[in-house]
């Protein structure tokens, strides 16, 4: 005689739930892997006293433009700058309310193509550049900074109904949605990662600690990180870097500051950008870019 008898399922039978019972082991043992990652943390100056400035009322923000701006934001840095099939260098953006994270896994030196390298350097600095001139037009500004370090992955990236959900035999309708619902967010490329953490941590140091808005900064991590991988490929001169491009200077990038910062007990060196150039041997043609200070109506921090 067939088996009639009903069948329980819970969130306990889910694969979510065996996933996370493995990560839960690895974590415990020590069996986690690290991968180095370089990071950039982009800011909207301003956003913190519009929201002041209109009583935290969503309506009042949107009359001040602020909508607005953060549809440029995302259209200038809410696509990835650098794309491929890990361990192939691969970036992932998260936009989180007035600030972009963006971060790449650097795996393995033999899958980096200069070249591509290169056009992944020059637009990360060419879509703040243009960013931030659009921003300062509307009263805000942008603040940009590059940092080093390492990520590490100890959870499943998400949580869905699946791990959630008591059903007999099959689910409901209803079930069905509620299954396929994300509830927890948790990406992979940005759990525990120290170059995430070192960008924002030295980004919301402000103004105070020589971080102006509309400027781009570069950690010293983020240097060593890519020039670990890629020898040769970054030459340092005072507060000058440049990235070489078949023996010649590909990109050069000029700082009118380069100082020691304590970030959480890291004593780490900023380069503050000045201008950078686009050199002839990379792209066909010279192309210069300065950074200007700009006052901001709204002060940002």
């Amino acid at each position: 005689m067939a088996d009639t008898a009903d069948k329980n399922f819970t969130p306990y039978d889910s694969d979510e739930f065996i996933e996370q019972e493995s990560w839960e082991l690895r974590s415990s043992t020590g069996a986690l892997d690290s991968v180095r990652s370089i990071v950039a943390w982009s800011d909207i100056c301003g956003i913190g006293n519009a929201l002041e400035k209109s009583a935290w009322s969503l309506e009042e923000l949107s009359k001040q433009g602020v909508f607005k701006a953060l549809g440029l934001a995302y259209k200038y840095l809410g696509n990835p700058f650098i794309i491929g099939v890990p361990p192939q260098p691969s970036e992932r953006v998260l936009v989180i309310n007035d600030g972009i994270a963006r971060t790449v896994d650097l795996i393995d030196a033999r899958l980096i193509l200069v070249p591509q390298f290169l056009f992944y350097v020059r637009d990360l600095l060419m879509h703040h550049f243009m960013l931030e001139r659009q921003l300062v037009r509307i009263g805000l500004g942008l603040r940009t900074v590059l940092a080093g370090g390492e990520r590490c992955q100890y959870s499943l990236p998400k949580k869905t109904g699946e791990s959630f959900l008591f059903y007999t035999n099959q689910p409901s309708e209803y079930g069905k949605k509620l299954i396929d619902q994300q509830f927890v967010y948790n990406p992979s490329e940005f759990q525990m990662n120290t170059a995430f953490a070192l960008a924002y941590s030295l980004e919301a140091k402000g103004t105070a600690d020589g971080l102006i808005p509309n400027r781009l900064y570069i950690e010293q991590r983020w240097l060593e990180v890519i020039a670990g991988l890629l020898p040769g490929f970054i030459r340092i001169e005072n507060c000058s870097i440049t990235f070489m491009f078949n023996g010649q200077p590909g990109i050069t990038i000029n700082a009118d500051r380069c100082w020691e910062v304590n970030v959480r007990g890291l004593m780490t060196k900023v380069f503050r950008v000045k201008e950078f150039t686009v050199h002839r041997e990379f792209e066909g043609e010279t192309t210069h870019f300065p950074m200007a200070e700009h006052d901001l109506p709204l002060r940002a921090n």
